[in-house]
């Protein structure tokens, strides 16, 4: 399955996306660790490693039936517009999910793209994006706990990205999943384009990890995070910081 195949239906559908946060050159050191940040106490568990995030990505082996493919973290080209701001306080914590510059610093991250195998078809009738971050200790109950309070209040809100372009966002909140020490779950509707311009986005912290899913139906649409490959992953993860 060639990349381009896998992600076009994605890219096309939100301004800033999981993997665009994923390629942002400016937001990681050459080891994955977030720049200006202080080094994790010595009595503290550190924080996975950019090099230990990719050893614990689920991989096609994995997950049988689904084509797992890592993103390119050297890209630049979408550095200027992956940054998300919203224009209702409350509703941050929604928008630094897909934003390359959340207020809770990651301090090392990976990403990557996946779908169920096609069967006698040209395209996999959904495609998910994940961007796998782990975070100093605490910071991973930090997010999920924000997450989970902004969809409390939060409905809708416009993104404003690097470039100035605002879209506006519903946003319905949606059921957890049954895996990771805690889950929230909600859809990010552009109301512009309430045909297509949906996605489901999924939030998982797995200790000091945080794995935000993002899925999409290739027609279009929100879709659903295939429970299978969320399991895995936090599984993995949670092996990964056990060592």
């Amino acid at each position: 399955m060639r990349k381009t195949r896998l992600a076009a239906s994605a890219v096309a559908l939100l301004p800033a996306l999981l993997l665009a946060a994923a390629c942002s050159s400016n937001s990681a050191d050459a080891d994955g660790h977030s720049k200006g940040t202080a080094p994790a106490s010595a009595a503290a568990r550190a924080p996975l490693t950019k090099a230990q995030l990719t050893s614990a990505l689920v991989t096609t082996t994995d997950v049988p039936g689904y084509t797992v493919q890592v993103s390119q973290t050297d890209a630049t080209d979408s550095t200027d517009d992956s940054t998300l701001t919203a224009d209702e306080p409350a509703c941050q914590p929604l928008a630094d999910i897909t934003s390359s510059k959340p207020k809770i610093h990651r301090m090392a991250f990976v990403g990557a793209a996946f779908a169920k195998t096609p069967v006698g078809q040209a395209t996999p009738a959904q495609i998910d994006q994940m961007l796998v971050a782990s975070h100093a200790p605490g910071d991973a109950q930090k997010v999920i706990d924000s997450v989970k309070t902004a969809l409390g209040s939060c409905t809708s809100f416009n993104a404003i990205d690097n470039t100035g372009t605002k879209t506006p966002f519903a946003i319905t909140k949606a059921a957890g999943v049954a895996t990771g020490d805690a889950s929230a779950s909600y859809v990010m509707t552009d109301t512009a384009d309430k045909k297509t311009g949906a996605a489901l986005v999924t939030v998982v912290k797995s200790g000091d990890t945080i794995t935000a899913y993002l899925s999409v139906k290739s027609a279009g649409g929100a879709g659903q995070l295939p429970l299978a490959v969320a399991v895995k992953q936090n599984d993995k993860l949670k092996a990964a910081q056990a060592k």
